[in-house]
């Protein structure tokens, strides 16, 4: 399964793409397998971790899903903080089977930006360009 992270400007921009994510999840337009959120406040001296933002529910059914499921390596998160600067969030996800145009359409306006992936990069090649396309909207054609 594909790992991605996406860099938003403004510390918010990771928040409102884990809720078009999860509800592109609930129409089977993604399978979200696990997703952590970076924030780096303004004025903070380092970026905020959440992990497995897609978890719900109490600590023992939360374990069962994580034992079940394959989670975001650690080291992809540490590259991701990185690659961070204050005022800036970032969306790390694991995921598969994802239908692109769809995704590409509902984070449309975010501004989001590939900035790590475990794809080939002719993949993220691909990728990048269906999203920038997705991003311009129709009719604008460059």
């Amino acid at each position: 399964m594909p790992t991605t992270a996406w860099r938003f400007a403004g510390t918010e921009g990771a928040d409102g793409a884990v809720l078009k994510l999860k509800a592109l999840d609930e129409q089977d337009l993604i399978n979200v397998q696990d997703m952590t959120v970076i924030r780096w406040p303004e004025y903070a001296g380092q970026p905020t971790v959440y992990d497995h933002v897609t978890e719900e529910g109490g600590m023992v059914s939360a374990l069962m899903r994580k034992v079940r499921r394959e989670t975001i390596d650690d080291s992809m998160i540490e590259t991701v903080k990185t690659d961070l600067m204050p005022g800036t969030s970032a969306v790390v996800l694991l995921s598969a089977d994802a239908v692109i145009d769809e995704v590409a359409k509902a984070m449309q306006g975010s501004g989001m930006e590939l900035i790590r992936s475990d794809l080939s990069v002719p993949d993220q090649d691909r990728l990048r360009a269906m999203i920038r396309q997705a991003q311009q909207g129709p009719g604008d054609g460059h």
